[in-house]
């Protein structure tokens, strides 16, 4: 059988399974009771180059300046989830020009349902429906409908930036060599030669044991929101595996598709500021930040949302790939 969670392993520090803990804290099985805002924890601000504090007033007024903002995720983290929605309500009241926010979690063929729903011509159910939410993403809309509807009522655009996972299936099977002249008017320019990010994906594959040693794991629906139905072959064997080139081709389409999308976005609205919502995995200095820069859209900045457990700040300071960490105190005997 094939899935998806062989590709899951690209996507861990991204939050396909998530780091999370905590015995008061809600589980990655939805939002809290109470709703998104139930999420809310003290927090601080931290440079996320040396890890200095930085005044809560200082880092509203930087990313207000900004043209990008990539907040990062856990997927199933409430917390981290609670802090995108504080970004877009920040920045929203703070009335930009024009606002848009852009999600990883819509992939391209399917913005036609999202001007839709920004347009209130169908509900939140239909749009699920429509963008395939539950196959294709699968995490609890309680994560990101407050958020986008948040914008939404700030009068932001908002963007499906993902590729398709059609694209990313048939690139991760046959290479990017096997596309269609019609497939490929769906694939952005690819740098697939920058070191920095090629170390990090290097390191989080060893970290990983490799793609072949994550691919023997077995994952629940809910570990993984971008498992398919199993495929069998004809003959009952099983595909090859994708080699780890084809992985991280897959990795890199993901976030050049996504600063693709938003450059045009940025392009076409040179008064307009874009919120991007992305997994921690494509959210840092040599993902989607170094696409959008190498794209003309100068001025980005990305903030990492982390809980404030042992070990996992430093972790994140030790090798900075974040303009800001926003850190988040759990409850007493929460951790």
């Amino acid at each position: 059988m094939f899935t998806r969670h062989v590709l899951c392993v690209v996507l861990v520090a991204a939050g396909c399974t998530g780091k999370y803990s905590g015995s008061t804290t809600p589980t990655a099985k939805g939002a809290p009771k109470g709703g998104l805002a139930a999420a809310g924890l003290p927090y601080q601000v931290l440079d996320g180059r040396n890890g200095r504090q930085v005044e809560e007033a200082e880092f509203w007024t930087r990313l207000h300046g900004a043209r990008a903002v990539c907040v990062g995720e856990e997927h199933p983290n409430p917390h981290h989830h609670w802090v995108q929605l504080r970004v877009v309500q920040e920045l929203g009241k703070r009335k930009p020009a024009k606002l848009a926010l852009g999600l990883e979690m819509i992939q391209r063929p399917f913005q036609g349902p999202l001007d839709d729903y920004t347009a209130k011509r169908i509900d939140s159910a239909a749009l699920r429906s429509r963008v395939g939410w539950e196959e294709r993403w699968g995490y609890d809309w309680e994560f990101y409908g407050p958020t986008i509807d948040a914008a939404i009522g700030f009068g932001a655009h908002v963007l499906a930036l993902n590729a398709a996972k059609e694209l990313a299936k048939k690139i991760s099977r046959q290479g990017l060599e096997s596309l269609t002249a019609e497939e490929k008017v769906n694939v952005p320019e690819l740098d697939l030669k920058d070191a920095n990010h090629r170390a990090w994906f290097d390191a989080l594959m060893a970290e990983m044991g490799g793609a072949g040693a994550h691919s023997e794991k077995k994952e629940s629906e809910a570990e993984n929101p971008h498992k398919e139905e199993a495929e069998k072959s004809p003959h009952g064997d099983k595909p090859a595996m994708p080699s780890a080139e084809r992985i991280y081709t897959v990795q890199v389409l993901w976030d050049e598709t996504m600063a693709d999308v938003s450059a045009k976005w940025l392009a076409q609205n040179p008064s307009g500021q874009l919120v991007i919502l992305a997994g921690n995995g494509h959210c840092h200095d040599s993902g989607i930040v170094t696409r959008l820069k190498r794209r003309g859209v100068t001025d980005v900045v990305s903030v990492r949302p982390v809980l404030d457990m042992e070990g996992e700040v430093a972790s994140v300071l030790a090798k900075p790939m974040n303009d800001y960490v926003v850190v988040m105190q759990l409850p007493a005997g929460a951790k």
